[in-house]
C-alpha cells in the first residue's frame, strides 16, 4: 500500500511541467542593466568592487505601485515595509519619507529603523524579550505591538506599568494547523477570551489583529485566511468587534515576474535527475507565475468586503517586503580569475546574501564590459573557500575576461539583510538615484 502511494505520487511529480521563464522576463532584466551600465561601471571606478548598488527609483516605484493598488480597494490603508527583507538603513529612511511604516521583528531591528526616522512602526514575530517590549514601550508614540501570546501580553503589561506609559497593540491570530506555523499568534477560538484578558490591562490599548503568510504567488491563501479572520471575529462581542480599529494582513506578496528558478529545482526535474543522472541544459530556465499587484489587491478586497466589512469598518495594514525591496538593490562584482574556458571567479561571495540562493534560484549574470544580450553557459563563481559559493552557470555578454564588471539585477529581498561577515568581509553600499552616486 505504502509502494503504491509512493509510485501513484512519483507518477505525479513527473507529470508536472513547471512552465519555462519567459524570454522576455530575462531579456527586460538584461536591458534595464545595459540601459545603467554607465553609471554601474562609474560606481566601480569611483567606490571599488564588490558593491550592493541601491537603485532608489526602483525602490520607490514599487513602493509606490503596492501602495497605490491597494489604496484604490480598500481606502483606509497604511503599508508598514517588513524589513527583515532588507535593513539597509537608507531603504527604511526612503520608505518612511514616501508614507511607509516599517514592520520590525525584533529589538535590533526596531533600533535600525527608529535611527533611520521610522515614526510609524509595528513589532511583530514571536518570543519578545523583555528588554525589547522595554524598547517598544518607550517608544509607544510611535510602536504598535502585534502580541504573540497571553505571556507576552503579561510581559507588555508589566513593562507599560514599569514605563507608567500607554501602549497601542494588536494580537497575531495563527491561522495553519502545523507546529512550524503554530509558534506564532494565538488560535483563533482563543480571541474572545484573549480580548477579556487584555481588556484587564489598564496599559494596553488592544485594538487590532494580524495574520500572515508567506511566499503567496496567488492571492487564494489570502483570501482563505480573511475568511478564517472573518470567522473569528464573528464570535466576538459587540462590545469587542468595536475595539478593532486595524486588520493587519501581513505580508508574503511576490513579485509580479514570479519566482525565478534553475532547471533542476522544479520538482518534475529534480526528481528525473535522480532517476536518470542527466544534466539539465544551464541555458533551461523555469518560473512559478504570479498574480498581479492591482488584481491581488481587488481579490483581497472582495474578501474584506464579504466576511470582515460586515463585523467591523477597521483600518486596513500590509506588510510587503519582497514586493517592495525586490528591484530596490543590485549586487557589483568584478572577474578575478579565469581558472578554465567554462570557470570564471569573481571577488564578491555569496556571504553578501548569507545563502546559497543561486543552487535554487536563477538571475542573469550581466557582463556589463563586454555587454550582449545573448546568454552563453560557464559557471560564474563567488571567491569563498566553499564550492557552495555560486553566481550562476551561465552569463550574458560577448565573453568573460579578468576585470570584467558582472551584475546580479534585482537582489533587493532577502539578500543584504541575511548578509555575514563569513571568511570575507562585508562590501560596502552604494545609491544610484537618477545621476547621482553616493555612498549610503
Amino acid at each position: 500500500m505504502i509502494y503504491a502511494n509512493y509510485l501513484e505520487s512519483l507518477t505525479n511529480i513527473l507529470g508536472k511541467t513547471t512552465p519555462p521563464l519567459p524570454e522576455k522576463h530575462i531579456a527586460d532584466a538584461v536591458d534595464y542593466i545595459h540601459s545603467i551600465s554607465d553609471k554601474l561601471q562609474q560606481a566601480k571606478e569611483r567606490f571599488g568592487s564588490p558593491l550592493y548598488v541601491i537603485d532608489e527609483q526602483g525602490l520607490l516605484t514599487h513602493a509606490e505601485l503596492f501602495m497605490s493598488a491597494f489604496k484604490e480597494c480598500f481606502g483606509k490603508f497604511q503599508p508598514f515595509f517588513a524589513m527583515k527583507s532588507n535593513n539597509h538603513p537608507y531603504i527604511i529612511k526612503k520608505l518612511s519619507e514616501n508614507g511607509y511604516g516599517i514592520d520590525v521583528s525584533s529589538g535590533a531591528e526596531l533600533l535600525t529603523a527608529l535611527n533611520a526616522g521610522a515614526d510609524k512602526l509595528v513589532f511583530s514575530g514571536p518570543a519578545k524579550t523583555s528588554k525589547e517590549l522595554s524598547l517598544a514601550v518607550e517608544n509607544s508614540d510611535k510602536v504598535t505591538v502585534l502580541i504573540d501570546s497571553l505571556n507576552e501580553l503579561e510581559k507588555l503589561s508589566a513593562e507599560a506599568d514599569r514605563q507608567n506609559r500607554k501602549i497601542r497593540a494588536g494580537v497575531r491570530i495563527t491561522t495553519q494547523n502545523n507546529p512550524l506555523w503554530r509558534k506564532f499568534g494565538i488560535a483563533p477560538d482563543a480571541l474572545p477570551s484573549f480580548m477579556n484578558k487584555a481588556a484587564e490591562k489598564r496599559n494596553i490599548d488592544l485594538c487590532g489583529l494580524q495574520f500572515h503568510s508567506s511566499w503567496n504567488l496567488t492571492p487564494d491563501n489570502h483570501i482563505r485566511l480573511i475568511e478564517t479572520i472573518g470567522h473569528a471575529i464573528s464570535t466576538l462581542s459587540a462590545e469587542q468587534r468595536e475595539r478593532i480599529k486595524f486588520l493587519d494582513m501581513g505580508g508574503g506578496y511576490w513579485v509580479e515576474d514570479g519566482e525565478w528558478m534553475l532547471a533542476d529545482t522544479a520538482q518534475e526535474i529534480k526528481v528525473a535527475k535522480h532517476l536518470t543522472d542527466i544534466d539539465t541544459d544551464p541555458l533551461d530556465h523555469r518560473y512559478l507565475p504570479a498574480t498581479d499587484i492591482r488584481t491581488y489587491a481587488k481579490a483581497l478586497s472582495d474578501a474584506f468586503n464579504r466576511h470582515i466589512r460586515p463585523l467591523t469598518d477597521c483600518d486596513v495594514y500590509a506588510e510587503p517586503g519582497r514586493f517592495v525591496a525586490h528591484h530596490s538593490m543590485h549586487l557589483l562584482l568584478s572577474v578575478e580569475d579565469i581558472k578554465e574556458p567554462d570557470i570564471a571567479v569573481t571577488d564578491g561571495a555569496t556571504n553578501m546574501l548569507g545563502w546559497e540562493r543561486y543552487e535554487m534560484d536563477y538571475f542573469p549574470v550581466v557582463n556589463i564590459t563586454a555587454p550582449s544580450k545573448t546568454e552563453r553557459p560557464m559557471m560564474v563563481l563567488g571567491s569563498l573557500c566553499t564550492p557552495h559559493d555560486v553566481w550562476g552557470a551561465a552569463y550574458h555578454g560577448q565573453s568573460m575576461s579578468i576585470g570584467d564588471i558582472l551584475i546580479i539585477p534585482y537582489q533587493g529581498a532577502y539578500t543584504y539583510s541575511l548578509r555575514q561577515n563569513f571568511i570575507k568581509d562585508i562590501p560596502e553600499s552604494i545609491v544610484f538615484r537618477g545621476s547621482e552616486l553616493f555612498r549610503a
